[in-house]
């Protein structure tokens, strides 16, 4: 059987399209990619994911999941006409857009871009400099959630809206918590429970009513026209993708 040990070498085509070894990644770098049609782009994914990139694809710019994930970069295939009006890309995160023609790089102003296909040490290159110029700003880790304007420490138990931190209970943090982690999917009061109590929880319901009107009124969310948090008729909540 083969050893942890052994299993910790990784193979990259060289230049003549042999084989080499190369050593197993220590640090990764996370980039996220939104393509229509990402068989397009595999030769690019592959590049990235052997020069040490976590690399997430999406279909669809609209996926909620997308404003929880922190990332060194996000890359855009616009040349398949991915719309960026229905998305929201957070200021913090640069962007690459890969582009059809000459006429779309011209007319893409100040925004980083790239004519794709292209050659692939060009887009790795542009890729690098990127990365390495966002490294220089503060970076969410791993232990940080991200929705809208709201930061999640998950390490300090802290919250943070537009800067300014929050003050809330460990059962507020921890339903804000699990509403962000799922990505917008509806939660029901007994789901909601079971995750924040555990299934010996003998209370009533209302307990998440509770908590969700206290971490609403904190967030200076309006029922009436929400901006995080959304009831679902005749289930539970769930966070507000508008």
């Amino acid at each position: 059987m083969q050893s942890y040990n052994d299993s910790k070498r990784l193979r990259d085509n060289d230049d003549a399209g042999g084989l080499r070894e190369i050593s197993f990644c220590e640090t990764t770098r996370r980039i996220i990619i939104i393509s229509p049609l990402p068989a397009v782009i595999l030769p690019l994914v592959m590049s990235l994911m052997v020069r040490c990139y976590d690399v997430l694809i999406f279909h669809h710019e609209n996926d909620p999941i997308l404003t929880t994930i922190p990332s060194d970069l996000l890359i855009i295939d616009r040349s398949k006409a991915v719309s960026l009006e229905r998305m929201k890309v957070p200021s913090s995160i640069p962007v690459l857009f890969l582009l059809g023609d000459e006429q779309q790089l011209r007319s893409s102003n100040d925004h980083a871009a790239l004519v794709w296909p292209c050659p692939i040490l060009e887009a790795l290159e542009k890729i690098e400099q990127m990365v390495n110029q966002n490294q220089e700003l503060p970076q969410l880790a791993v232990h940080h959630l991200r929705f809208k304007n709201i930061t999640m420490d998950l390490k300090r138990f802290s919250v943070y809206k537009s800067g300014s931190k929050i003050q809330l209970t460990m059962n507020e943090f921890n339903l804000l918590k699990i509403l962000i982690s799922v990505g917008g999917a509806a939660m029901t009061r007994d789901q909601i429970i079971d995750e924040l109590c555990g299934e010996d929880y003998f209370g009533g319901s209302n307990f998440v009513d509770v908590h969700i009107k206290s971490l609403r009124h904190k967030l200076e969310d309006n029922p009436k026209r929400p901006k995080y948090i959304i009831t679902v008729r005749g289930v539970g909540y769930r966070i507000s993708n508008d």
